[in-house]
């Protein structure tokens, strides 16, 4: 799931940069964002590599295939085309999320092989998915990639205005509420109205962790944030997203090992 993971902070990323006005940013700020994006993209390559070696030719290549829209991007920061730069990220989140969907279905199929009562991978089902990981991504890029713009009011001067952070700020918000739902509707309501058989403590300790780390203390975070974005904290509001953004890596973490160990998207 490691893989993954990295697949979705790289997706969510792009995300972050597509959605951010890039005259009102800095460049330093869009270069370090493709910088951790193609990092990032590498490790998943490299897990990939050390589980099964060089003979799974397609992951490996599925795998790789965003950092080439981000080292476009990278690219377009450098040479100041902030538009440009603009659409590589945008091709990022796409091909980065797509990638990510392939990953959940496997991490799905494995669940069907091993017995679990699980829907098959129907259009549907991939539509789902699709939803989902793009949320998860969008959650997990958004929170590194505002936290790292509070960094740079530090350093910025007046360089930039509050408008670019309180963007971000409510684009976490919509982010975490939309994926509140997709939770509710594809994960817990299904898992409720299942079978269940054999011990089920494990997958409750988990399920706590992904409802009460990953959205209601994640939730109250943001809503801080966004008042100290109010009164021009900008120094606070980065604390706050230091802490908010390991939340929500756990609660995404228990959000795939909720979907390994139980077949629904959490």
């Amino acid at each position: 799931m490691i893989p993954t993971m990295l697949l979705m902070l790289a997706a969510g990323i792009g995300l972050a940069q597509a959605a951010s006005n890039p005259h009102a940013v800095t460049l330093p700020w869009l270069r370090l964002g493709g910088v951790i994006a193609v990092t990032v993209l590498l490790l998943a390559v490299a897990s990939e590599v050390m589980a099964h070696g060089w003979t799974h030719s397609g992951n490996i290549a599925r795998l790789a295939a965003p950092a080439v829209a981000f080292i476009v991007q990278l690219m377009a920061v450098q040479l100041a085309y902030r538009h440009r730069q603009r659409f590589a990220a945008a091709m990022g989140f796409l091909l980065a999320t797509l990638s990510a969907t392939v990953s959940t279905g496997i991490i799905l199929a494995h669940h069907q092989l091993d017995g679990g009562d699980v829907p098959q991978l129907t259009p549907q089902v991939w539509a789902a998915l699709l939803v989902t990981v793009a949320l998860s991504s969008g959650i997990l890029g958004a929170f590194l990639m505002t936290m790292l713009l509070g960094h740079a009011y530090l350093t910025a001067g007046n360089e930039m205005t509050q408008s670019p952070f309180r963007r971000l700020v409510l684009l976490l918000a919509a982010l975490l509420a939309l994926r509140l739902i997709a939770s509710l509707a594809l994960g817990l309501f299904p898992w409720l109205g299942s079978e269940r058989t054999g011990s089920q403590l494990w997958v409750i300790m988990t399920m706590t962790a992904r409802y009460a780390v990953g959205f209601l203390v994640t939730g109250a975070f943001v809503y801080m944030t966004h008042d100290c974005v109010k009164r021009r904290a900008n120094q606070s509001a980065t604390g706050i997203l230091y802490v908010a953004g390991i939340l929500v890596i756990i609660g995404e973490w228990s959000a795939l090992s909720l979907l390994d160990s139980t077949g629904f998207l959490f």
